[in-house]
This record gives C-alpha cells, sequence and structure tokens, in this order.
C-alpha cells in the first residue's frame, strides 16, 4: 500500500513490501547480499525487489520478510543498500534511504512450550516442528522480519517495539476463548501468561519530516490459516490488528506498555500511517470477525485512501 501525507506542499510517500527476503537458514540471507554479482536465485531476486523500490522510489518503505540476523542486525541491511538499492537494476536509477530501522522479531523465537498440541516441545533451532512452538512461526530467530527504509530521519530514541507484550494483557483479548473441538482450553494457563501478542513484533517508528512528526505503525500479523477449528492464528491476527486500532483511538490503549518500559498508546492528534502486511480482507479470506474492520472502520484512522483489487 502507497499513502501520500500531504505537508504545506510536500508530500511523503510510504509504501509496504512483501519482498520474502527471507531464508531456510539463519545468515544465508547476508551471503545471498554479500555478491550482487553471483547468479544465484537468492541474488537474482535481490536484485528483482530492488529494481522494483528503485522505480517505485516510495520515501518510506516496510520491508516485509527480511531476515534479522542477530549476529550483525544491520549487515544485511547496508548490503542490501550497498550493493542492489544503491546500485542501478535494468536502467533504474538508483534509491538512497539513509535512515532504517530493524528490530527483533518473536518468529522463531523458542517459547518452551507445545503451542501446536503434537504432544512434543520442540526447542531446537530447525528441528522439525520448530516454527509451530515458537512464540511467532519461524525455523530461526529473526525469520520473516521487518525492515524500515526512510529517506527522511528516524527519531530512534523515541521508537516503541512491542515485541514483549503479553497476549492476556490485552482487555477481553481473544486468547482465553481459543479451544479445542473437546471444549478444553487449547493453550494452558502457563502458557497464556506467557504467550507474546506480535507474531513479529509491533513498532512505533517517528520519522522527522519537515519539523512534524509522523508515527509509521509497523506490524505483520500472522495470517487467520495454518490452524484448525480453534481458529488461534485467526483470533491472533485480529488482536494483533486490534492492538493498532486501540493505540490511535483516545482512551482505549491506556493498557499498553512497551519493551522499554513505557506505558500508554498514541498522544491524541498524532499523525500515523499503519504500514504491513494485516494478512486481512474485508470481504474475503479466512480473517476472524471481519478483522481489518477495525481499522478501516476506526474514525481516527483515515481511510480515504484505502488499496483494494478486483476479486479473483
Amino acid at each position: 500500500m502507497s499513502t501520500d501525507i500531504t505537508h504545506t506542499t510536500d508530500t511523503i510517500r510510504f509504501a509496504q513490501f512483501n519482498a520474502s527476503l527471507n531464508r531456510r537458514t539463519e545468515g544465508q540471507l547476508v551471503q545471498d547480499l554479500a555478491d550482487p554479482t553471483a547468479t544465484t536465485a537468492g541474488t537474482n531476486q535481490a536484485k528483482a525487489i530492488a529494481e522494483i523500490v528503485q522505480r517505485t522510489s516510495p520515501d518510506v518503505v516496510l520491508i516485509n520478510e527480511f531476515d534479522y540476523f542477530a549476529a550483525d542486525p544491520t549487515e544485511a541491511v547496508e548490503l542490501f543498500q550497498q550493493n542492489f538499492l544503491g546500485v542501478s537494476q535494468n536502467g533504474a536509477d538508483p534509491v538512497e534511504y539513509p535512515y532504517f530501522y530493524i528490530a527483533p522479531s518473536n518468529t522463531g523465537v523458542a517459547s518452551g512450550f507445545d503451542l501446536d498440541n503434537n504432544g512434543s516441545v520442540v526447542t531446537e533451532v530447525g528441528a522439525p516442528g520448530y516454527g509451530n512452538d515458537a512464540f511467532g512461526f519461524g525455523n530461526f530467530p529473526g525469520q520473516f522480519g521487518m525492515l524500515l527504509l526512510s529517506k527522511y530521519p528516524i527519531d530512534t530514541e523515541n521508537v516503541r517495539t512491542f515485541q514483549n507484550f503479553r497476549w492476556q494483557d490485552m482487555p477481553d483479548s481473544l486468547l482465553p476463548t481459543i479451544a479445542a473441538p473437546d471444549s478444553d482450553p487449547w493453550y494452558s494457563a502457563e502458557e497464556q501468561a506467557a504467550l507474546r501478542l506480535s507474531s513479529k513484533s509491533h513498532w512505533d517508528v517517528p520519522i522527522q519530516v519537515n519539523g512534524k512528526t509522523i508515527h509509521a505503525l509497523v506490524s505483520h500479523p500472522t495470517p487467520p490459516v495454518f490452524d484448525g477449528p480453534e481458529d488461534r492464528n485467526g483470533k491472533r491476527n485480529h488482536d494483533e490488528i486490534r492492538f493498532w486500532s486501540d493505540y490511535v483511538t483516545p482512551g482505549a490503549g491506556d493498557y499498553i506498555y512497551d519493551d522499554q518500559g513505557r506505558t500508554g498508546a498514541l498522544s491524541a492528534g498524532s499523525s500515523f500511517v499503519i504500514m504491513g502486511d494485516q494478512n486481512a480482507d474485508p470481504f474475503d479470506g479466512d480473517s476472524f470477525d471481519d478483522a481489518i474492520l477495525q481499522l478501516l472502520d476506526n474514525r481516527y484512522v483515515n481511510t480515504s485512501v484505502t488499496p483494494s483489487s478486483e476479486v479473483a
């Protein structure tokens, strides 16, 4: 989605892109981006992604599914910028994003619980079933992460992340309603106390634009599929979307706390753009209780420019 926000005579364009710059093993993305002359599928994919970004050249772009590499979180970002975005792809003008934000993701972080209720707890990275028992699905920590690129300065000191916000701390959440076919709770009390809301993370990234602050509210909720009749992913998707609705609605997000220990929601009157693949549609798909309408029907969200497509 691309959104235009006008301040005086200037326009800033926000966009998000599901780039699938995720790999099967930790560190593989760094290897794919290290040598732009290679003819591997991974390198060719990165070139194609870079060309699309160059030709559209948004001012702020969220790259979904960009692996987070904990050993050196900026390495893959810098390689992507230098070797791909900063080099003409098929005649497109290079594009520069002097500012970026990347942070850990819940994907591939072992929970220590049997979250898929298959009778075993998998905590060994890469072992069969590991992703199903992680806080967010992933074969290693950081797989399917997020990257925000910006042509405008990012106020990094005031970034808020909500990776560790516990699902049960959302008032009236859907977590306790998740039940197996025999009506027993899907998650034990101990699991409910530990589960995190975000399947990846939620970020509030303030961007400085011509003396004004625009908050990029970034997330990538889990798809409401790959589960069973208990609909645990559908209900998680719903509440991940609800988080931003509460965050931007005065008085609704007082329960929210961030990873830095600060409490409360977005200040009233703040400018914001909600970014990310919400994995929800107002008409189609498997969303629980029309989850995306929590944003589309929120009077504090400007939906005058709403992405749409023809029904297949």
